[in-house]
C-alpha cells in the first residue's frame, strides 16, 4: 500500500510541479559556448543543470563531461530514484555525411553514460548509451538515491569514418527536471492560406479557454526555408540548433506576429510577405526555453506552395468578418498603379469586403430584435440554442457567401469564375476582378448551421439534392488532401476541421502526426495544463517506473 501511495504522489508531482511549467525561467550556470577537445576523464568539463554546452568533434574521438547530481533536490525522481533527463542536438554534420537515422547508426554520434568512474577507466564496451537519430537524442537516466555514486559521467563518442574532412557540431543538455532539448512529432503550426507572395500561419491553441492567461506574441518562432534546402536537413530534421542556425529565407523577425482568438482558444499568428509565386517552401516551428542559449523545442516540418497568379489576395483580421482569413478576388484598383488609394493596399481591399458585409448584416440585426430571445425558457424558440447562436451562425454564413474564397488551382469542387461572372453583383460591380479565378465554394454545413440555430420565423433552408448543392455550396471532406469548401467560423464545435488548410497547395500541408490515441490523450493533458511537451518515450519510461513501484 505504501508503494501505491508513493507512486500516486509521484504522479501528482509530475503534473503540478512548478519545475516543468512552460513559463519557468531557468538560471544558466556557467554556460560554455565553445569546448576544447577532451581526451580523458581528468579533463572532463562540468555539465550544469539546464546549462547546455556546445562542441565539435572529429572522427574517432571521445569527449568527456561530468554532471554533479543534486541529491537534495532530485526533481521528478523523489524518494526512491534520481531521474536525469539527457538530450542533445547535432547542429551540423561533416561534409559528405548526410544522414544520422537509425539505419545508419554506425555513422552517428553516441553518448555513453555511467555513475561509476571506474567503469569509464575500463573503456566504453560495457557502458549504456543513447544514439542520435535525425539530429536528436533524448534519454532518461535513473540511479537509486542510496547509490554511493553521485556524479554522472557522459562520454560523447564519434564513429570511425575514413577521410572525413570536417567535424560534427553538437549540443548536450542535462537536467533533473525536464528535457533541455525537445522534439515534437506534431507540426503544431498550420498554413491558413497563401496567395502568390504572402502566407498566413497559426499555431495550435495556447490555452484551453480563449479568455485564459496572457501570452506574448513571440512564444514560438517560425522558420521558412527554400524547398531546395530539404537536403540540408537530411539527418537533421529533429535538431533545434540545426533549424535555428540553418539557411532560413525568413524568420519570425521578418514576419508580422500577433495573438488571435480562433477555434475556441488563443493562437499565435504569423503573416509573411515577400514570397515568390508558384514556389514550394519548408516550414519549421520552434520554441526557445528562456533565451536562445537555454534549450528549446522543434516541431515536425511541413510544406506549402504559393499560388501561380496574382488573381487572389490574402486578407485577414477583418473587423466584422473576423472569421475570414483567406485569399479573395483582387479588385481592379488593387493591381492598378495609377490608383493611389487602392494599389497594393491590403487594408483597403479588406475594408471593401468587410464594410459591405457589415452593411448587409444590419437588416438581419433589426429582424432578430422581434424574436423573444430573453423571454422565459418555455417561451423561447429553442431550449438548446439562443439568439446569440443564431447571430453568430448567420454572420459566419453571410461572410462566407459574400466574401468568396479565391484560388488559382483547378481542383474538384472549385467553381471557375470568368470576368464579370462572380457569385454576386458586389464582386462584379465594385471589386471587378481583372482576371478569372477559381472560387472555393462555402461549406454546406455553414448553411446547415443557420437552419439549426435560428428561429423558423426566418424560413432559412439549404439545398438538399446534390445538383443544387453544387451550384452554391460544397461538402466538407476532412480526409481530403486539399480544402474542399470554405468554412467560416469556429471549427472547435466539430463542424469543420479544414479551415486551417490552404487551398493553394494540393497535398503539401502536414497536419498532426500523432500516432496513437494514447499519445493524443497524454499530449492533450500536458498541453491543456500549460506544460512543455515532453516526448512520449520519456513519459512511457516514467509511467512504467511508477507501475513497477506499485508491484513491489
Amino acid at each position: 500500500m505504501n508503494a501505491i501511495i508513493v507512486a500516486l504522489i509521484l504522479l501528482v508531482e509530475l503534473l503540478v510541479a512548478k519545475d516543468i511549467k512552460i513559463d519557468r525561467q531557468y538560471t544558466v550556470v556557467n554556460p560554455i559556448d565553445k569546448r576544447d577537445l577532451l581526451t580523458s576523464l581528468e579533463d572532463a568539463d562540468t555539465l550544469s543543470e539546464w546549462a547546455p554546452v556546445s562542441s565539435s568533434i572529429g572522427s574517432n574521438q571521445t569527449q568527456f563531461y561530468e554532471f554533479v547530481v543534486n541529491t537534495t533536490h532530485t526533481g521528478v525522481g523523489d524518494y526512491y530514484e534520481i531521474l536525469i533527463f539527457l538530450s542533445g542536438n547535432i547542429c551540423s554534420l561533416p561534409n559528405g555525411l548526410s544522414s544520422t537515422s537509425d539505419d545508419e547508426a554506425d555513422e552517428t554520434l553516441k553518448v555513453y553514460y555511467t555513475f561509476n568512474q571506474t567503469a569509464v577507466d575500463n573503456g566504453i564496451s560495457g557502458l549504456d548509451y543513447f544514439s542520435f537519430s535525425d539530429g536528436y537524442l533524448q534519454g532518461l537516466i535513473s540511479n537509486p538515491t542510496a547509490d554511493p555514486f553521485s556524479n554522472l559521467y557522459i562520454l560523447v563518442v564519434s564513429p570511425i569514418i575514413d577521410d572525413l574532412q570536417s567535424n560534427w557540431t553538437y549540443e548536450i543538455g542535462i537536467s533533473q527536471n525536464d528535457l533541455v532539448f525537445q522534439w515534437d512529432d506534431r507540426s503544431w503550426a498550420n498554413l491558413v492560406d497563401a496567395d502568390d507572395n504572402s502566407a498566413l500561419f497559426i499555431t495550435g491553441n495556447l490555452t484551453v479557454d480563449a479568455n485564459g492567461e496572457s501570452y506574448n506574441s513571440d512564444i514560438y518562432d517560425l522558420y521558412i526555408f527554400d524547398y531546395e534546402d530539404k537536403d540540408y536537413f537530411d539527418g537533421l530534421n529533429k535538431s533545434w540548433c540545426a533549424v535555428r542556425n540553418g539557411p532560413a529565407l525568413l524568420t519570425s523577425q521578418n514576419m508580422t506576429r500577433s495573438l488571435q482568438h480562433r477555434n475556441g482558444g488563443l493562437q499565435q499568428q504569423f503573416y509573411v510577405e515577400g514570397l515568390n509565386k508558384s514556389t514550394k517552401y519548408i516550414v519549421y516551428l520552434a520554441q526557445d526555453f528562456s533565451g536562445t542559449s537555454s534549450g528549446g523545442a522543434i516541431f515536425e516540418q511541413f510544406e506549402f506552395e504559393t499560388m501561380d497568379e496574382d488573381s487572389c489576395k490574402l486578407i485577414y483580421d477583418l473587423s466584422f468578418c473576423d472569421g475570414v482569413s483567406y485569399s479573395v478576388p483582387v479588385s481592379t484598383g488593387f493591381l492598378d498603379p495609377s490608383n493611389e488609394t487602392a494599389y497594393l493596399n491590403m487594408d483597403y481591399l479588406s475594408s471593401l469586403y468587410d464594410n459591405y458585409t457589415a452593411k448587409l448584416y444590419e437588416s438581419f440585426a433589426k429582424a432578430i430584435q422581434i424574436i423573444a430571445c430573453d423571454d422565459i425558457l418555455d417561451a423561447r424558440y429553442s431550449p438548446i440554442v439562443t439568439c446569440d447562436d443564431c447571430k453568430a451562425s448567420y454572420k459566419d454564413w453571410l461572410c462566407a457567401v459574400t466574401i468568396p474564397r479565391c484560388s488559382t488551382r483547378n481542383v474538384t469542387g472549385y467553381k471557375y469564375r470568368e470576368e464579370g461572372a462572380s457569385r454576386n453583383s458586389f464582386i462584379n460591380d465594385v471589386i471587378v476582378p481583372p482576371q478569372p479565378y477559381f472560387e472555393v465554394l462555402p461549406c454546406l454545413n455553414v448553411c446547415h448551421a443557420i437552419v439549426r440555430d435560428c428561429p423558423s420565423d426566418f424560413s432559412f433552408a439549404c439545398p438538399s439534392d446534390n445538383r443544387s448543392i453544387q451550384l452554391s455550396y460544397y461538402w466538407d471532406d476532412v480526409d481530403s488532401e486539399y480544402v474542399t469548401c470554405n468554412y467560416v467560423g469556429d471549427s472547435s464545435n466539430g463542424t469543420s476541421s479544414t479551415s486551417t488548410t490552404s487551398s493553394s497547395s494540393s497535398s503539401t500541408t502536414t497536419t498532426s502526426s500523432d500516432s496513437t490515441t494514447n499519445n493524443k490523450m497524454i499530449r492533450a493533458v500536458t498541453a491543456n495544463l500549460g506544460f512543455k511537451q515532453v516526448n512520449m518515450e520519456i513519459w512511457i519510461i516514467i509511467l512504467c517506473w511508477i507501475v513497477n513501484l506499485v508491484n513491489i
